[in-house]
């Protein structure tokens, strides 16, 4: 009798055993996943960020470009303004 019981307590701590480093295990892999959650989180954040500075950036290519249409426009000009003058020699 005393052998059964003897037994039967040593399954019981291998299984207690088990469940702990089940646990431990479990545990770890929720920490891993809570740590990839962030990751793409930052990552996100990253990406809008880039997002944002591509829209400024492309504002401002728009901007410039009508800066640079409105000079040609006035250089035409001036160069007929100019043209109507004649140089004595």
């Amino acid at each position: 009798m005393a052998t059964i019981i003897a037994d039967i307590n040593h399954h019981q701590t291998t299984i207690a055993s088990a469940v702990e480093q089940q646990t431990a295990t479990t545990n770890e892999m929720s920490r891993n996943v809570a740590e990839a959650s962030t990751g793409s989180g930052t990552i996100a954040a990253n990406i809008s960020g880039v997002s944002q500075a591509a829209d400024t950036t492309t504002m401002s290519l728009s901007q410039a470009t009508v800066a640079i249409d409105e000079l040609a426009q006035m250089a035409a000009s001036l160069r007929e303004h100019i043209s109507r003058f004649k140089l004595a020699a």
